[in-house]
C-alpha cells in the first residue's frame, strides 16, 4: 500500500499588527517632531569641550558671521511681537498685524529697522533670497547706528527671563565682536553664554 504523503504548505505571517504599529510609529514622529528653522546666516563656530547646554527656552541668540555682520534673535513668538511695538515706539514705526505675524516666526534677523516693513512683506521664497546686511551696531550708544543695543533692552522688556547667548564665527575678527561686547556692556550686562561646537575631550578631563 503505497505511503500517503501530508501536502506541505509554505509557513505564512500576518504582517497587518506589524503594519499597524509601523504607521502608527510614523504618525508620532510626524506629529512630534519640530523642523529645524531657516536662519539668516551660516555661523561657523568654534569648537570647545564644554558640556553645558545651552538653554531651550528664554533665550536670546546673537549671532555674528566672518564678515562681521550681526544677527539677533529670541525664542518665543509673542515676545518676538511685544518687542518689536516697543522698537517700533522707540523709532517712530508702526507695524500691521500682518507684518507681526511674518517677524514673530523668524527665528533671527540681520536688518537695518528701515528694511524690516518691506523684507516682511516679501513671501517666504523671496525672504530666502535677501543677502540681510546685518543689524547695525558699534562702540558708541546712538540709537541710529548701534540698533542692536536697542534690540537687546526691548528683547528684555518683553520677557526679562531672558538668557544671552552669543554665536560668533570661527573667522569673525575681534573688533566686531567687541562692538558686540559694548552693546551688551551698554545694558548693564556682563553675562552670557558662547556658543560653540562640540568635540572630544582629552584623556583624563573632567567637567567640575
Amino acid at each position: 500500500m503505497p505511503i500517503v504523503k501530508p501536502k506541505r504548505s509554505s509557513p505564512a505571517m500576518d504582517m497587518t499588527a506589524m503594519c499597524d504599529v509601523g504607521f502608527l510609529l510614523l504618525t508620532f514622529f510626524i506629529l512630534t517632531a519640530q523642523f529645524k528653522v531657516q536662519d539668516a546666516a551660516t555661523i561657523e563656530t568654534p569648537t570647545s569641550i564644554s558640556g553645558i547646554k545651552v538653554p531651550d527656552n528664554d533665550i536670546m541668540t546673537i549671532s555674528l558671521d566672518k564678515q562681521g555682520q550681526v544677527y539677533f534673535g529670541i525664542d518665543n513668538m509673542q515676545h518676538r511681537i511685544s518687542m518689536l511695538e516697543s522698537m517700533g515706539e522707540v523709532y517712530g514705526m508702526t507695524f500691521s498685524d500682518k507684518e507681526k505675524k511674518a517677524f514673530a516666526i523668524l527665528p533671527n534677523f540681520g536688518l537695518p529697522l528701515a528694511q524690516l516693513k518691506s523684507y516682511l512683506n516679501l513671501k517666504p521664497e523671496q525672504q530666502k533670497q535677501v543677502k540681510q546686511p546685518g543689524v547695525p551696531v558699534d562702540s558708541t550708544a546712538n540709537p541710529q547706528t548701534n540698533q542692536l543695543a536697542q534690540w537687546i533692552f526691548n528683547a528684555r522688556k518683553a520677557n526679562n527671563k531672558l538668557r544671552i547667548a552669543v554665536k560668533g564665527d570661527n573667522l569673525a575678527k575681534f573688533p566686531n565682536f567687541k562692538n558686540v561686547l559694548s552693546s551688551l556692556q551698554s545694558q548693564n550686562i556682563n553675562k552670557f553664554n558662547l556658543i560653540t561646537g562640540t568635540e572630544a575631550p582629552p584623556a583624563g578631563w573632567t567637567n567640575d
